[in-house]
């Protein structure tokens, strides 16, 4: 009887062992890091970190519509000037956002905040951009850090080709949905943007005005209310107006494209002097 007593601790501890070893092997998975004589290198479900050796900026940036941080650390690259210049770069895996929310930005700040005190990143001197609908998140983002956080003190703010006028980009996906010329592939994106955008914000006047409410920039209305914090920061958009390529693969003209929309609003900003805003 005693010796059965100890079999059924044994396993008891056997399975423990096989659970303890699970656990163990489930955190590697989550969080995979590896230090150099650059800095840190840090890879998470949520982000990917690179911080420098010797930090004295960090430079975060947002993904693409669908991508990850793994494909914006292939695509932007940045990572080797960035390391020479003792900037650390936050990656993030922020994904499935065409707006920010106010609820959204909330959550964000809070993520970065715990990030930056974890790595002990530099706060006080932050750089926010990113590409296509990346740049819409980091932009509104932007704002909001400036108005609301009182540890992450950004300098400056970069957007590449993306649509930041979101009333622009359904007018663009209403225009798409008449061309005869079109596959059905080729509308499967318009005719997604039309609908959710009509699902969320109503019809007709009544989507212009609740659009306002999130979209960081309405030429339509000049409205600038969404981005107005951010008149004395650094501000740059970057686009390629390609138009051959437009017309060749994506068969739009360039008046309906990001690049067109972002050299109209570059142009209102400088009306209203806003001096630091660059089109590059």
């Amino acid at each position: 009887m005693l010796t059965s007593c100890f079999i059924r601790i044994d396993n008891y501890m056997k399975r423990l062992l096989f659970i303890g070893i699970l656990l163990i092997f489930s955190c590697k998975n989550e969080e995979k890091n590896s230090i150099s004589s650059d800095g840190l290198t840090l890879i998470t479900k949520d982000y990917e970190l690179i911080k420098a050796k010797d930090s004295k900026a960090l430079l975060i940036v947002f993904p693409g519509g669908g991508s990850t941080a793994k494909e914006t650390k292939r695509d932007f690259k940045v990572l080797s000037a960035a390391s020479k210049n003792s900037v650390s770069v936050l990656l993030m895996n922020y994904r499935g956002k065409l707006w920010m929310e106010k609820e959204d930005k909330v959550k964000l700040s809070e993520k970065i905040d715990q990030i930056a005190k974890k790595h002990n990143l530099n706060t006080t001197n932050v750089f926010i951009g990113g590409m296509s609908i990346g740049g819409t998140v980091a932009i509104s983002f932007s704002d909001y850090l400036l108005q609301n956080s009182q540890t992450i003190k950004t300098k400056g703010v970069f957007v590449v080709d993306s649509p930041i006028d979101l009333f622009a980009l359904y007018k663009s996906s209403k225009k798409d949905l008449k061309r005869t010329d079109f596959s059905e592939e080729r509308l499967g994106e318009p005719k997604w943007i039309v609908s959710y955008f009509e699902e969320k914000f109503g019809k007709n006047d009544a989507l212009l005005n609740n659009i306002q409410e999130v979209s960081p920039f309405t030429f339509k209305t000049q409205n600038i209310t969404n981005i107005e914090h951010l008149k004395s920061t650094k501000l740059r958009f970057y686009t390629e107006p390609d138009t051959l390529w437009l017309i060749k693969t994506r068969q739009t003209d360039f008046e309906s494209s990001n690049a067109f929309t972002l050299q109209k609003i570059h142009a209102v900003l400088q009306s209203k002097n806003w001096k630091k805003a660059e089109l590059i």
